[in-house]
Formats: C-alpha cells, structure tokens, sequence
C-alpha cells in the first residue's frame, strides 16, 4: 500500500460521529486502520438504504456469492472468540490445546458418541453454538439476517462518554455490516491437508445443524489459518491473485466494512420492519432462548412507546397552567435541595477522614454539587445507572482534588459521599 494511504487522518478535523467521516456507500475508502483496519468501508445515512445494498449484493453480481456478518459496535474488528481471549491472531499450539480439552470435556456431556468421530472444523463448529471460544467466525448467506444480529442487542449504558458539563453522550455512533466474497475464498486451493497447517482463509459449511439455528439464519462460518486473522491472511490471497489492494473500490469486491447510523429509535425502526420480514429472534432462534428474546424484543418496543406516549402528553399543558405550575415546582425543588444538601453535609461530617482534611465550607461546597448534579442533570433513576453512579464519582473525586485532599483516601472518600448522597436521596423519595 503506497505510503500516502497509511498516513494518519487529521483527527482535529474530523466530525465526532465517526461514520459521517466516510464516503456515501458504494465509494469505499480506508479512513482510519485503528477502527476500521486495511479493511474498504463506506457508510449509509439510513437503515433503510441498506435495501440498495442488498439489491447490488443480490441482483448485480450474479458471478459472485457474498456473505454478510453484523456486528454491534463500530469499532469491533473482525476476530473471532478464541482470537478474543489470546488478544491476538491464534497459533495451532494453543488451537490443538483447546480443541483437545473439548473432546475430552464433552465426554459423558452428550447422547450422541458420534461427536467423537467429527471432523476438528465440524467440532469446533458444535462447540462455537455452545459458547466455546473458537477460530471460527459466524456469516450470513441472508444480508437482513446479518442486519439482524448487527441491532439485535441494547447498546449497554456504559457506552458513553462524559463531556466538559457532565453530560453523557454514546459513543457507539454505528452498527457495522461486513460484506465477504465467498465465491473468492472458496476458489482458493489449500496446498496441505493438514487443518493446523492451512495456508488460505476456509469457508466452513456444517453438515450437522441439531438446533436448527444455521439453517434458520442461513448462517456458514470462516476459518482463518493459525497465526493469521481472516484479514491478513485474505490479502495475501489476494496479492497473490494480482489483485489491486491499494484501490480500496477494487478491494471492496472481496471485503468491505459498511457504518450503518445508531440511536435507540433507529435500532427499533429497523428491527420493527425485518420482524415484518419474520427475521426475528423466534425464528432465527428455534429454541426457549429464541421464544424469549422475542417477548424482551416487544416488551422494550412497547416501553419504549408508553414513554413517547407519555412524553407527548406532558407537552399538553396550556399556558396559564404552566404559569403557576413551573414556579411551584421550582419552589418545592429548592426546599428539597437545601434540605438534602444540609443531610448531606452533615453526613459528610461523620467521616473523620474526610472531616480532617476539608474545611466545612469545602463541605458545603462539595455537597451542593453533588445534589446540584442529582436534581438538574442525573435522571430519575440515576441511583440504579451504572454510567451515572460513575459520573457521580468523578464529580466527588475531581471536587476532593480540586481541595487537595489525600490521595491515599480519595477512592473510599468518594465512594463514602457517593453511598451518603443514595441514602439521602432515597430517604426523601426523589
């Protein structure tokens, strides 16, 4: 790749949500390797306008079969679990080792004595369905199946970022589609027998399928050789193809990385509608596990529109209501801040550490921020939020700081203020 490609992007020019960087799908560039690697991506401004892409997938390479595998977080590279744990491109030594371990932990484990007999790929393909750490990666012949998983989870709260006023702001800005040539992969000629000792990434298509779930999600699987990720070893295939890889539209007809825009109202829309298409957790899912992903999958939908309903409804106020309501609230607001903030600082007071090396205006300071924080920016339900207790924290911990408090006391005096401030606050029923 020619040295001008692997410069870094000027990141102090970049707009924030990472995919809006990108060109408009089908150009294909390589923008950032520590996100996206060598690796073409382009971006979509909708989940609607994967449609477009499906119908290039499907209709206009008819020469070609693709598979498509969807990923959560934008920033996840293309590894599989037991890559995962070793923090690295897996080597046949410890491949063996864990294979190994399976055989021998499945014993007395299964009705069926005939696993014993499989094949190493068809055993890892029966321990990857039962959470065993793998070198497979799991793909789609469906592109909406792959959609699918790429949405199916809630971005975990945890996935924010903390701005200069103690907002949090998520910082997951994209669901990802992985596009993979499989016509190319399963052209190339292995030159050794042996599995430990392949020379070219593998497609892995089961011939046993107990639970019903590779068929349901028409789902096949990559086998990388040892050593290598599908990625490098896939450009070698390629350069020893004479295949352009410093033309990221070139390279992009064998790999490519799609950014498909994240919100939580997007990810319903977007589910609501491939649930129209019966691709949902029950039926790519034939077992209990499925069953009950599909009931959480409704229930957050309708929770979701009970709080817009309710939402709209409060926006229903006249205006001489609102007159006299917004100054009352106000009113009770302020006497509940003062009183907590005067429980709190004298909660405050009780802990000798932190009473020896405060003042009490510095008492009184740090416990007006941190009821200041709980009554105008943590929501309703802050004291069950992990990413607000953690806000929180840092608020206490910078104000101690600030105050030069003792570096040796600062973790368990912030812990000390933050439980004073849950007990409070729960006492008072805010």
């Amino acid at each position: 790749m020619d040295q001008k490609d692997l410069q870094e992007p000027k990141y102090t020019e970049r707009k924030t949500e990472y995919y809006k960087n990108l060109k408009v799908w089908p150009e294909f560039c390589v923008y950032d390797q520590h996100i996206d690697g060598l690796i073409p991506t382009a971006r979509i401004d909708s989940w609607e306008d994967f449609h477009n892409v499906v119908k290039h997938y499907r209709q206009d390479n008819d020469e070609q079969e693709f598979v498509f595998r969807g990923q959560q977080h934008y920033k996840w590279p293309l590894l599989p679990t037991l890559d995962r744990i070793a923090k690295e491109a897996i080597d046949a030594s410890l491949a063996r080792k864990q294979l190994r371990n399976f055989r021998l932990s499945i014993r007395g484990r299964v009705p069926d004595n005939t696993i014993f007999k499989e094949d190493d790929e068809e055993l890892w393909a029966i321990g990857q369905h039962h959470g065993l750490a793998t070198p497979l990666l799991d793909w789609s012949l469906s592109p909406y199946v792959s959609l699918f998983f790429s949405f199916m989870q809630e971005d975990p709260e945890t996935w924010v970022d903390v701005d200069e006023q103690e907002n949090t702001i998520p910082n997951n800005f994209s669901r990802v589609i992985y596009v993979l040539n499989k016509t190319f992969i399963a052209d190339l000629v292995e030159d050794d027998e042996d599995p430990f000792d392949k020379k070219h990434p593998k497609v892995v298509e089961p011939s046993k399928d107990d639970h019903g779930r590779l068929v349901n999600q028409a789902g096949l699987f990559t086998f990388a050789p040892y050593g290598e990720t599908l990625e490098s070893s896939l450009f070698k295939a390629l350069v020893d193809s004479d295949i352009d890889v410093n033309d990221p539209n070139e390279l992009s007809k064998y790999i490519c990385r799609i950014h498909i825009p994240n919100s939580q109202e997007i990810r319903l829309e977007c589910l609501r509608h491939l649930r129209k298409m019966n691709i949902h957790h029950a039926s790519l899912f034939p077992d209990l596990i499925g069953a009950s992903g599909y009931c959480n999958e409704l229930l957050v939908e309708q929770t979701l529109k009970t709080k817009l309903k309710s939402k709209e409804l409060s926006k229903v106020v006249s205006p001489i209501k609102e007159e006299f309501i917004k100054p009352l609230n106000e009113f009770v607001k302020s006497i509940n801040s003062e009183s907590r903030a005067q429980e709190l600082i004298n909660a405050i007071q009780t802990n000798d550490a932190i009473a020896n090396n405060l003042k009490v205006q510095q008492v009184k300071e740090l416990a007006n921020v941190v009821v200041e924080f709980i009554d105008v920016k943590a929501g309703v339900d802050w004291q069950v939020r992990q990413s607000e207790l953690s806000r929180l924290k840092n608020i206490v911990r910078r104000r101690l700081k600030r105050d030069y408090f003792p570096d040796d006391l600062l973790t368990e005096a912030t812990e000390d203020v933050v439980n004073f401030a849950l007990i409070i606050d729960s006492q008072q029923g805010s």
